[in-house]
């Protein structure tokens, strides 16, 4: 009996990780569709999530330290901020980083990806660096909504800050760790902006 009800738990579990739509009162849906360009002094970096896969696992997203966004399935934000190097993170079960390079009055993309973890999902970042057909990246432009944060989103990053801190400090040395090739891939370059 124990066996058949542990079977049904991790079936359970693994069913929440990997389907399912997330809402999340951390970011409110943005009305129309606002142009996704920064101030001519800013840059300006969008987040999207074009899949449902995972979709029951909410990623939060860092610049540095800073909580700048939470990502539902199917779903983006944008963020504008200073030009100059960066380094984001994204947190689920672990932290992943991307580092990014990002010149004034420019526009650039990163997917967020789910992939399977041991207890939900773990999350990565997909810089767009132009090296994938720009119809790929307007169908997930296309097929996401444009959320914002809100103020129960900055709530809960404060409320999480010693669970997200933990984080960054066990995963960030495993990224800076990697060899050159590998950081690359989770890099956005300045010249990748449009």
């Amino acid at each position: 009996m124990k066996t058949i009800l542990a079977k049904i738990f991790i079936l359970a579990g693994t069913l929440l990780v990997f389907t399912g739509c997330a809402t999340t009162d951390h970011m409110t849906a943005v009305e129309g569709t606002p142009d996704l360009k920064p101030a001519a002094d800013k840059s300006m970096v969008v987040f999207m999530r074009p899949s449902s896969f995972g979709g029951a696992i909410l990623a939060t997203v860092y610049d540095g330290m800073d909580y700048i966004g939470t990502i539902p399935a199917n779903s983006k934000f944008a963020y504008q901020t200073e030009p100059g190097e960066h380094m984001f993170m994204v947190i689920g079960e672990s932290a992943d980083f991307m580092k990014a390079d990002l010149a004034p009055g420019k526009t650039y993309y990163s997917r967020v990806a789910a992939r399977m973890g041991v207890w939900k999902a773990r999350f990565s970042f997909i810089p767009y660096n132009n090296e994938e057909p720009a119809s790929e990246l307007q169908s997930w432009i296309n097929d996401t909504k444009l959320m914002e944060m809100n103020e129960k989103g900055k709530a809960w990053a404060a409320q999480n800050a010693a669970d997200i801190t933990e984080k960054h400090d066990k995963y960030l040395p495993e990224w800076q760790s990697k060899d050159p090739n590998a950081q690359a891939k989770q890099t956005l370059f300045k010249e990748s902006g449009q």
